[in-house]
């Protein structure tokens, strides 16, 4: 199944995917029983193109569509959400109550026999006196009701006895898969894109269309998207487009003070402790954060942290923010760091690396290298011996050193596998090992083989330092 929205950014988008949803939603709009369907996801997942294309797909001749949208402005408006709904010609000196029943038998008397289908985009936002109309609609004959609603928003209670009077199903949208932002971003620029390019675009828009589409328009308007041999490469640094900045920005603004409170100490502190977070936040504004998908718990073991769901809030921003207002060179230089850590740009940290031992700081920098050769090797790049043996170096200066940055993504070498990488990097040829340990030839050069692949390494020239970089005392070469 692949995710619905759009097409190329050069030309007119159109909806591609989101098959199961979209046959759900027509399904639920034209069986006889009339029972709607409300789609709840995050911003940006998907809901509104969803609801829409739905309500096209519908024939003509059998249906007859109304839409609406609901917004911030209409919510203290009586009857404002369902405007776009409600006839014109509506009489004067009506109750609230007079209104609705008038309301239900103009619909029916326009609708002419035909099945009535009421499209409502952003329920949660509906106007007391509209939501009640839309649950009168949906217990009256012929109609079916379908919506969308924010994930973690308040929901009118007309809108929640919807599903709890068992009038309409109620469903989670989820968020994109990695291959289903592969398939929309082949629909987006009508032409594959390359592994590397839709992971990093899949872990920056945090699974969200929304984010994604505006990723991928920042990416073309400023030609870092570039096509060699029919495949798509995406050479950007991932920062934020000024209209998708806005978009979060705008939203992170209506938070109140106590989910605000959790969001900066996360954005902080990520990964926090949830057991921690709790006690130094209030345990509701915590829940709400996540129902609103601003954090997100990764649980781990028995371990459960917390990190941000959004990019924008993010470690490197904070830092850029405090290299403003205070002197000296370490705080923009770890805001570089953040920010190529973000970028997955193990080119950047080395760079950023090199700064942190020309201040001395050398721990930081074994962090950095550290990290840097996991992008690195990621990246199948040339510059992983170059950094292993940076780091190796470094290492030798911080004695018996162990921090999590320097062991987090660590390749994972069998007892076997290290056995033999050490006695190659000492020199021995495969025969020689082979005799030591009593197996054969063949057998010793899978296994390096094997370690080549997991450390990155050409040959067994380089794997000394890379063993080191692994904090392997007794990986130095002898003599």
């Amino acid at each position: 199944m692949a995710f619905g929205l759009y097409a190329a950014p050069m030309g007119r988008w159109k909806f591609v995917g989101r098959t199961d949803e979209l046959s759900r939603l027509v399904n639920a709009a034209t069986s006889p029983d009339g029972r709607g369907l409300f789609l709840s996801g995050t911003a940006g997942v998907g809901k509104s193109r969803l609801l829409a294309q739905s309500l096209a797909q519908l024939p003509a001749l059998d249906c007859a569509v109304w839409s609406a949208s609901a917004n911030i402005a209409t919510a203290g408006i009586p009857f404002g959400g369902l405007a776009q709904v409600l006839p014109a010609d509506q009489p004067a000196g009506l109750t609230p109550a007079g209104i609705m029943r008038w309301a239900v038998e103009a619909l029916h008397q326009q609708a002419a026999g035909r099945r009535i289908v009421i499209g409502i985009d952003d329920a949660h936002l509906l106007d007391p006196s509209s939501a009640a109309l839309v649950y009168l609609l949906a217990r009256s004959e012929n109609t079916t009701v379908l919506g969308t609603l924010r994930s973690g928003e308040p929901v009118p209670l007309p809108i929640r006895a919807l599903w709890a009077d068992d009038l309409v199903d109620h469903a989670e949208l989820g968020p994109m898969t990695p291959a289903e932002t592969g398939e929309l971003l082949t629909a987006m620029l009508g032409g594959p894109v390359d592994a590397p390019s839709a992971d990093r675009l899949h872990r920056l828009s945090a699974d969200n269309a929304l984010l994604l589409r505006e990723l991928v328009i920042a990416a073309h308007a400023s030609n870092e998207l570039s096509q060699a041999y029919g495949v798509w490469r995406w050479t950007g640094r991932g920062h934020l487009p000024p209209s998708l900045d806005d978009l979060v920005d705008a939203r992170i603004g209506q938070l109140d003070q106590g989910v605000r409170a959790v969001v900066e100490l996360v954005a902080m502190g990520e990964p926090i402790g949830l057991t921690l977070l709790n006690r130094a936040t209030d345990t509701t504004a915590v829940e709400v954060a996540e129902e609103r998908g601003l954090i997100r718990v990764v649980t781990h073991d028995r371990r459960s942290d917390v990190r941000l769901a959004h990019p924008r809030q993010s470690v490197a921003q904070r830092l850029s923010e405090l290299g403003e207002s205070v002197d000296g060179p370490l705080p923009a230089l770890m805001a570089r760091h953040a920010r190529a850590e973000y970028a997955h740009s193990g080119d950047q940290l080395l760079a950023v690396a090199n700064d942190f031992a020309e201040l001395e700081l050398t721990v930081f920098a074994a962090e950095a290298t550290s990290r840097a050769i996991s992008r690195l090797r990621a990246a199948r790049s040339s510059r992983s011996h170059e950094a292993n043996l940076r780091l190796a170096a470094l290492l030798r200066r911080c004695d018996v050193l162990r921090t999590p940055a320097l062991t987090i993504r660590q390749p994972a070498l069998t007892d076997r596998e290290r056995q033999i990488a050490r006695l190659a990097a000492r020199g021995l040829a495969s025969r020689n090992i082979a005799e030591q340990l009593y197996i054969s030839t063949r057998t010793v050069e899978n296994h390096l083989q094997r370690v080549y692949n997991k450390l990155g390494v050409a040959d067994r020239s380089e794997l000394w330092p890379a063993l080191r970089a692994m904090s392997d005392p007794e990986a130095e070469p002898e003599g």
